[in-house]
């Protein structure tokens, strides 16, 4: 589900005035203000005024994870919905089917949203629902990603690592830029979304992110 402008549904405990907008400009009335009721992208107090939505879950018996504050958990009896935020997205699911129907009807009643009904692509991450399972992948971002670093033509290995290879600070071989040794250990890290036996061994070289070498940058692109 989508929450149409997030922050503008959240509502403001501070008296604010902004300019009227162009065109909507009263004759004889140009030096007038306007009082915001509701929150707009750019003001400082905008992630403030989610708490909003915060307190809609409060309210309706959902309690916070205490490790990512925007993920949400209700139960009630042997059922429990879980339901995720992130900006003005919001995904959720449980394992009852007129639980999950009743949240949506409220949360659409109680802000503007829409229902893109069922998720198949969130945060460059692609999932796939079928009787057997849920499956996740990220094969557009990987193909971006080679695409990024010229790498489209590469060739498969069977291990992230080479087998054996010791890496050091100082290798002896040339530096590379940083920045660019950077962006592609950042990526191959969210990358480990959907692959997680690329972990360690982008865990391993992100060490030398401070002084990258062509050993290191050749090892990285090795996925």
């Amino acid at each position: 589900m989508d929450v149409k402008s997030a922050f503008i549904n959240g509502y403001i405990d501070e008296e604010i005035y902004v300019e009227q907008p162009q065109g909507f400009i009263t004759k004889g009335s140009e030096e007038r203000v306007l009082r915001l009721k509701k929150a707009l992208y750019g003001l400082k107090q905008e992630p403030r005024a989610c708490s909003r939505i915060d307190k809609y879950f409060m309210d309706r018996g959902f309690r916070r994870s205490l490790s990512e504050p925007t993920l949400y958990i209700k139960s009630q009896d042997n059922d429990t919905l879980i339901v995720s935020l992130y900006v003005d997205d919001l995904i959720y699911t449980g394992n009852n089917e007129k639980m999950i129907q009743d949240f949506k009807q409220d949360m659409m009643k109680t802000f503007e949203m829409s229902d893109l009904g069922l998720m198949h692509f969130f945060l460059g991450i692609e999932i796939n629902q079928e009787k057997k399972g849920i499956f996740i992948c990220q094969r557009k971002y990987t193909e971006t990603l080679l695409k990024k670093f010229k790498m489209e033509s590469c060739k498969t290995v069977t291990t992230p690592l080479v087998i054996g290879e010791k890496y050091q600070k100082e290798d002896g071989s040339q530096k590379v830029d940083g920045s660019i040794y950077k962006s592609l250990i950042g990526r191959l890290l969210y990358l480990t979304a959907a692959r997680p036996d690329i972990m360690f061994a982008t865990s391993l070289l992100s060490r030398f992110m401070q002084s990258p070498s062509q050993v290191h940058y050749a090892a990285a692109k090795r996925f």
